[in-house]
């Protein structure tokens, strides 16, 4: 493979995993789109068109996503024969390996990497607030409160 093949696909490589590690919403209390990727394909979801089909607040869709997910989870971790925690213990290292793939293949540390993804978001948070009228740290406040 010539060395320009070979850098078109680190580079497309590297922006789909940085796409997949690292997504971004944000909404005024609660997000407007919840953008997730599942088999490699990023879709959005609006959050407010799919509670209304639900007949639920946004509030208690969120809940009712964090709980699929756990749901999820678990039947993912039952399958394997572990508990959720060993689960995510496991998910956490292969996102690890996949950080330092990638590093590796960009010639930087991990450390360096993280760093370049939390300016990129930092970036895209700026951005968002921006487009919000809002600024960064009250739409990181919501952020939090959405995670929690």
């Amino acid at each position: 493979m010539s060395f320009k093949k070979k850098l078109l696909t680190v580079t497309f490589s590297g922006a789909f995993m940085l796409s997949s590690i690292v997504p971004v919403f944000a909404a005024n209390n609660f997000p407007e789109q919840l953008i997730y990727c599942k088999n490699g394909i990023h879709h959005k979801l609006d959050l407010e068109d799919l509670a209304e089909e639900k007949g639920l607040t946004i509030e208690e869709l969120v809940i009712e996503l964090k709980k699929e997910r756990e749901a999820r989870l678990e039947k993912m971790a039952r399958k394997k024969g572990i508990t959720v925690d060993e689960l995510k213990a496991q998910m956490k290292k292969e996102r690890e390996a996949r950080l330092e793939e990638l590093a590796k293949k960009k010639g930087i540390t991990v450390e360096e990497l993280k760093e370049q993804i939390k300016k990129e978001r930092e970036a895209r948070l700026e951005e968002l607030a921006k487009k919000k009228g809002i600024s960064v740290e009250e739409l990181k406040a919501q952020l939090e409160k959405l995670r929690d």
